[in-house]
């Protein structure tokens, strides 16, 4: 079936989708996804598309939300009763219906925010484990539960739990990487595409924000650095819905966007003791927030000692870099947004470009196939002194490493020198390299002479931003 034009992107999610609803068998599917990332619009657009259900759970009671889809159902199935406010008396007797009504037919019924209706309703996962098990196996009841909750959704999947073993498929809605959320912005050249995936993220719902008749300063000030703006204040609360102890898992962001990447550092930053920041730190990369970095050449990355925290989020680093900034002095709604881009955010752009560009080549050499190999694994390396480090390292199964050196800016001969001598120190730590190739990244598609001549030579690739949005 053809996907909707405005669904940009995600066909592998929706041939997924696709593929589910074509097997002759019942589906239990979870989906994941953090908030924005166009979980639910993709969601509703394919229940649209196979005329199912879907519901968006909120945070009500048990009554009203079996109300709430009790009229959902009624519309769909034409049930005069239903859509003039007779309710089902329970989620067996709502799940009983659309069984009966679906008539042994493919059908598709969405429960999207699950983790709400499964606090309101705490019986409901024991519900629908005895609606699978004993009135939807012969039939061709497709449920997909959905949650942006993410550490509540995995929590399903507990030996301890109602639905543990059960599901059939997961779909995981990822953020989008930089070649995709270009498509946004076709109007701006490359260097704007990139600026403005460091400040408004890799989340669709933020993405889609950008106005295509107003510039990246005019945009950024609008949604960003204006008091009205869409996402002046919503990185100081994405966790609210999530947790009551919020306060701790914002100070940790805040210490990692301000540099603190160790874990000395954090707790240093934070004023907590090492271990009362574990469980929220696990929380936070659970949930998809911030990752915990190891060297590409740990044998044991769990057990590590050499670990950063890193943000993921590029709004969500920018935001606790600078606009919290903004914020605590008092200078949103004081000084004009567009003197703050002047003033404040345009002059910090390349410091705060730097981290992100690197992420954005790490996922270059991930997804493209016009390097020297596939990769079975992408990281970064750095040596226990840190104060050696490489940005991209890519390996390949026979040996073979692509190590990479990422600058914004142009690139030089010197960096190509020191790219060379930490290429050397990579290799030596790790055993069997058959073959080394380098690579330089650059923001500019700039390279002085030494390099260009180099790369004329083949001994060494040139990446520039423009291949980067390749897809």
């Amino acid at each position: 079936m053809p996907k909707p034009a405005e669904v940009l992107d995600r066909d592998a999610e929706w041939r997924m989708l696709e593929e589910i609803w074509e097997r002759a068998r019942p589906d239990l599917v979870f989906a994941v996804g953090r908030r924005r990332v166009g979980k639910s619009f993709i969601l509703s657009r394919f229940a649209r598309q196979v005329d199912g259900i879907y519901y968006q759970a909120t945070r009500r009671t048990e009554a009203e939300q079996l109300a709430a889809l009790s009229r959902i159902v009624g519309a769909r199935f034409q049930d005069a009763a239903l859509r003039r406010g007779i309710n089902f008396p329970s989620w067996e007797e709502l799940f009983a219906y659309v069984t009966d009504r679906a008539g042994g037919n493919p059908f598709l019924l969405v429960l999207d925010e699950f983790p709400y209706l499964a606090a309101a309703a705490p019986a409901l996962t024991s519900i629908v484990q005895s609606a699978w098990d004993h009135d939807w196996q012969k039939t061709g009841m497709k449920l997909i539960l959905s949650g942006s909750y993410i550490s509540a959704m995995n929590q399903l999947e507990q030996i301890d739990q109602p639905l543990y073993g059960r599901r059939t498929a997961k779909l995981i809605v990822n953020p989008f990487g930089f070649a995709d959320a270009a498509l946004f912005m076709p109007q701006y050249g490359v260097r704007d595409q990139l600026v403005a995936y460091g400040l408004f993220g890799h989340l669709p719902g933020h993405l889609s924000l950008l106005d295509a008749e107003r510039s990246l300063p005019q945009n950024a000030a609008a949604a960003l650095l204006s008091p009205s703006g869409r996402l002046v204040d919503d990185a100081q609360h994405m966790l609210d819905a999530f947790t009551s102890d919020a306060h701790v898992h914002y100070s940790i962001i805040e210490a990692i966007a301000g540099g603190e990447q160790t874990w000395s550092g954090i707790t240093k930053r934070v004023g907590r003791v090492g271990g009362a920041l574990q469980r929220p730190l696990q929380w936070l990369e659970e949930m998809q927030v911030i990752a915990r970095i190891v060297p590409i050449t740990e044998r044991n990355p769990r057990r590590s000692k050499r670990v950063l925290y890193r943000i993921i989020d590029p709004y969500v680093a920018f935001w606790h870099r600078t606009v919290i900034r903004l914020v605590n002095a008092g200078s949103l709604g004081l000084v004009e947004p567009e003197r703050l881009w002047d003033e404040v955010v345009g002059p910090d752009l390349d410091d705060i470009m730097g981290p992100v560009f690197e992420e954005v080549c790490r996922d270059f050499v991930r997804r493209t196939h016009r390097l020297p190999f596939r990769p079975i694994r992408v990281g970064e390396w750095w040596d226990a002194t840190s104060q050696n480090q490489v940005d991209v390292v890519s390996m390949a199964s026979g040996g073979e490493l692509l190590v990479g050196e990422c600058k914004w800016g142009r690139v030089t001969a010197a960096h190509l020198a020191t790219l060379r001598q930490r290429a050397n120190m990579l290799a030596a730590e790790l055993a069997g390299t058959t073959r080394v190739h380098l690579a330089l990244f650059t923001g500019r598609g700039e390279a002085d002479d030494e390099v260009r001549r180099a790369v004329a030579e083949g001994t060494v690739l040139l990446i520039t931003a423009e291949d980067l949005r390749d897809r």
